[in-house]
């Protein structure tokens, strides 16, 4: 890969809409803790659309036509993506071929870092896995729903 430093950059940021973050529906502007309503179910159903949220499947094929359409665009370069958390990690791991995309809670990015994304399991970092909540901690969590809102 070389050091990044030798790397040619151009001056050059497109703003692709594919790339805008997960919508977390009836959860979208609450606490980041509501993520922990949501993360579980993912992990064990990529069409998880509870609460309104945008599923891991719904994510994962927008970036991979968001991909499809920078790749027909760019030859021989490097490209750069940033967006919010939950789209990189689902993007490294569709990526990567891994079996269960809905794990990707487990490959969380630290805020700024940079990651390499290759097409094979192996260049995955070591996995966190979230633990599961407690009760009381999904108490907690359903006080962050906004006011007159009705949770499915």
């Amino acid at each position: 890969m070389g050091d990044m430093q030798d790397w040619e950059v151009s001056p050059s940021v497109l703003l692709e809409d594919g790339l805008i973050e997960r919508y977390f529906g009836q959860l979208d502007d609450t606490d980041i803790n509501t993520y922990g309503l949501v993360w579980p179910i993912d992990m064990v159903d990529v069409t998880n659309t509870k609460y309104d949220v945008e599923s891991v499947a719904a994510v994962a094929t927008r970036i991979r036509e968001t991909i499809l359409s920078i790749d027909s665009k760019h030859s021989n370069e490097h490209i750069v993506l940033t967006s919010h958390a939950d789209v990189l990690q689902i993007t490294q791991l569709f990526a990567s071929g891994i079996d269960n995309v809905g794990v990707f809670s487990s490959y969380r990015f630290g805020n700024g870092e940079v990651r390499r994304m290759d097409r094979t399991v192996d260049s995955l970092p070591e996995p966190a896995p979230l633990e599961r909540p407690t009760e009381e901690y999904k108490k907690t969590l359903l006080s962050f729903v906004p006011p007159n809102e009705e949770l499915k």
